[in-house]
């Protein structure tokens, strides 16, 4: 409540709310009548007139910037204040300038989302081609299992057999044909006189023979060994090598190898990529 003046004009003009008024956005607009009275209280936005701060120093009071967060993503709503520590200037596309750090509070007039700005993209492609290829292979191949498929055939060109033959049991097979000659020897002896004639009889010794025949040797059984070492071998042959297991080395070091080959290639290709993190508009308060 007011009083001014004499009792003719003394009067209530005002009946404001009990704190104070006024703050740092904000200044108190005291309004008097023509009888001296104050007849309202308000406030009102500060307003800072561009021509103030025209020669203001770099990061001053009351100054504003283009700033960024010097690290993480934190999200800021508009009016909430950070250390100036937490800042780097930056320009409006999210690039920092030289790092440089400001110093004091700031007060965000904008809004900060902390999420970095990126640019996605994706493509694909495809291509084909074909050459002549030549070389060598380096290395040897080794075979821990396999079988030979197919049979072997051809001549003997030559050979020798190494070792003997023993025989355990066999037959005989054919006949065998057979001369024979030879000298009959007969010792002397003596005879009975004939009583009625009464002539001795002398011995004649000594005598030849000679003759042939067939002597059939089928079924008969033989056993022993056979010498076979130095018996040369020649003639024709045929193996039996299908499934017939292999292993072992292969060598294939410097092993020749040509031909043609044909590729054929599809791509495709998803890209992010993180441009720059948002630099919003502060002012320097204290």
């Amino acid at each position: 409540m007011a009083i001014f003046g004499n009792a003719a004009n003394a009067n209530v003009t005002v009946d404001p709310a009990a704190g104070n008024y006024g703050s740092s956005t904000a200044i108190p607009i005291i309004t008097v009548d023509s009888n001296k009275r104050i007849s309202a209280i308000n406030t009102t936005s500060l307003t800072l007139d561009a021509s103030v701060n025209t020669n203001s120093a770099l990061g001053a009071v009351g100054t504003y910037g283009f700033l960024m967060q010097a690290s993480g993503n934190t999200a800021y709503n508009p009016g909430q204040t950070l250390a100036g520590s937490s800042l780097r200037y930056a320009d409006a596309t999210g690039n920092v300038s030289n790092n440089v750090t400001p110093s004091g509070t700031w007060r965000l007039m904008g809004y900060d989302s902390g999420s970095p700005r990126v640019n996605s993209g994706s493509g694909s492609g495809s291509g084909s081609g074909s050459g002549n290829i030549s070389g060598n292979v380096q290395g040897n191949t080794s075979l821990s299992s396999g079988e030979v498929q197919g049979n072997v055939s051809g001549a003997l060109q030559g050979g020798e057999v190494q070792g003997n033959v023993s025989l355990s049991s066999g037959n005989i097979q054919g006949n065998q044909n057979v001369n024979v000659s030879g000298n009959i020897s007969v010792s002397s002896h003596s005879h009975a006189i004939n009583s009625t004639n009464q002539v001795a009889k002398g011995a004649t010794a000594g005598g030849n023979f000679s003759g042939s025949g067939s002597i059939s040797l089928d079924n008969m059984n033989v056993a022993g060994n056979v010498s076979t070492s130095g018996l040369n071998v020649a003639g024709n042959t045929s193996v039996t090598t299908s499934g017939l297991n292999v292993a072992g080395n292969v060598v294939t070091d410097n092993l020749n190898v040509g031909g043609n080959a044909s590729v054929n290639v599809n791509t495709n290709v998803n890209v992010n990529t993180t441009v720059a993190y948002p630099a919003s508009l502060w002012m320097r308060t204290v």
